[in-house]
């Protein structure tokens, strides 16, 4: 009897134990921002290891600590959720593992600030980021087994930054027009680094005692200039000045890094490589408009004149003579003046006046922006354009960021950018 007890009671016991486990898996859930919590920095307090935190549309002024196990995603994309710290810490903080990032912009509003900064943080995935205007884009301290993928970090002190940490997995990043270094490590050893492109960065990259992988472990198979080849695959640097005899779209002469390299360099840009290859057509198509349109802003306002700095950014090849200028209802909104440039050249454009087509102006030259270089851009309006109220703005061919606006009465923003296009 006292046999038979004793196993009903472990049976009792035993039923338990699994009838907790399945209510443990059952517990996670979907905390909304800012539905069930005004600030991502509440619902991280709030959540449970294994929760997902999904963030609406907007833009969120925090500095964001994480210390448990959770997901924390935007619902439409970075171009629609864009997180800025204040000057006191980093815009992420992150002090745990199992942690992924994803669909973000995050920038900071001191320079000597991180993105993403991982601190002894292993297996954690930051992915679809936008990292602008911080000290370092995304930053990992004594952080193994991640995976930095499909980024941008451009603007930054360094675009990506390692400290005493191996074998993390950094591949299809675009790293551009950062201040100090397109990637730097120090300390850090086998991490695998592939199919990312080192665009006009000061240093494309720095490495101290650290020994790498700077291309695919597997041969990938891609198309080239409209042929399938199979390779090894490293990374693409705007620098780089070896020749492709073959044709095959890797340089015949290896990248040097600090006495590693890349011995398998991209002659262009990654993502050119998984293109596929153009069907011949028995008659030639037009040709797409090759426009850079903000488009209309679903509410323009608070509009004033002044003057706009900031930078272009395109995903694919524009062509422009002219800029258009979204003028609010009923207003003579335009842009009296406009200058882009790059490193080598500038084009300019002036108002004539209200007669003719006056909410075009023209270029003295033509302008041809090359995808995922960053141009700067400075424009001069009068009266009431269309603003988009954003830091940041992405389009269907790339992006236009904010660096400053400073109205008519002198007042200075840096989410104000008027609503344009740049076509011919």
């Amino acid at each position: 009897m006292m046999c038979k007890t004793g196993k009903f009671v472990f049976l009792v016991f035993a039923s338990f134990l699994i009838l907790t486990a399945f209510a443990g898996f059952s517990e996670a859930k979907t905390i909304y921002v800012p539905d069930d919590y005004e600030k991502i920095l509440w619902a991280v307090d709030n959540a449970s290891a294994g929760d997902t935190i999904i963030v609406r549309d907007g833009v969120y002024f925090e500095n964001i600590d994480i210390n448990k196990s959770l997901t924390i995603k935007s619902e439409n994309g970075s171009a629609n959720c864009i997180i800025q710290s204040d000057y006191s810490d980093h815009a992420f903080y992150v002090t745990a593992d199992n942690v992924t990032i994803s669909g973000l912009t995050v920038t900071t509003a001191s320079y000597w600030k991180v993105g993403i900064y991982l601190y002894n943080s292993n297996n954690c995935r930051i992915e679809n980021v936008n990292a602008l205007n911080n000290y370092n884009g995304i930053c990992l301290w004594y952080s193994s087994n991640n995976t930095i993928a499909n980024n941008t970090a451009s603007s930054n002190g360094d675009g990506i930054r390692l400290w005493y940490s191996r074998n993390n997995i950094i591949a299809n990043n675009i790293v551009s027009s950062n201040n100090y270094d397109g990637i730097f490590l120090s300390y850090s050893n086998s991490n695998t680094i592939y199919l990312n492109n080192f665009i006009d960065n000061i240093d494309q990259v720095y490495s101290y005692y650290s020994t790498n992988i700077w291309n695919s472990t597997e041969k990938i198979t891609y198309t080239y200039n409209g042929k399938q080849h199979t390779n090894y695959l490293g990374n693409y640097w705007s620098d780089y000045t070896g020749n492709d005899t073959n044709g095959d779209g890797i340089g015949d002469t290896p990248y040097s890094i600090d006495g590693d390299a890349d011995n398998y360099p991209l002659m262009q840009p990654w993502e050119r490589y998984f293109q596929p290859a153009p069907t011949p057509t028995p008659t030639p198509t037009p040709t797409p408009a090759q426009i850079f349109d903000t488009g209309r802003p679903e509410n323009p306002y608070p509009s004033i004149s002044g003057k706009f700095v900031g930078t272009i950014k395109t995903n694919k090849k524009i062509i422009a003579t002219k800029l258009y200028t979204y003028a609010c209802e009923g207003t003579g909104g335009h842009t009296e003046h406009a200058l882009i440039c790059n490193k080598t050249w500038c084009a300019y454009a002036e108002w004539d006046g209200y007669k003719g087509d006056w909410m075009n102006i023209s270029f003295n030259r033509t302008v041809i922006l090359m995808p995922y270089e960053i141009y700067n851009i400075t424009l001069i309006t009068g009266s009431y354009p269309q603003i988009h109220h954003t830091l940041s703005l992405k389009t269907e061919n790339g992006w236009i960021n904010c660096t400053e606006f400073t109205d008519a009465n002198g007042n200075k923003y840096d989410d104000w950018i008027p609503a344009i296009m740049l076509w011919s």
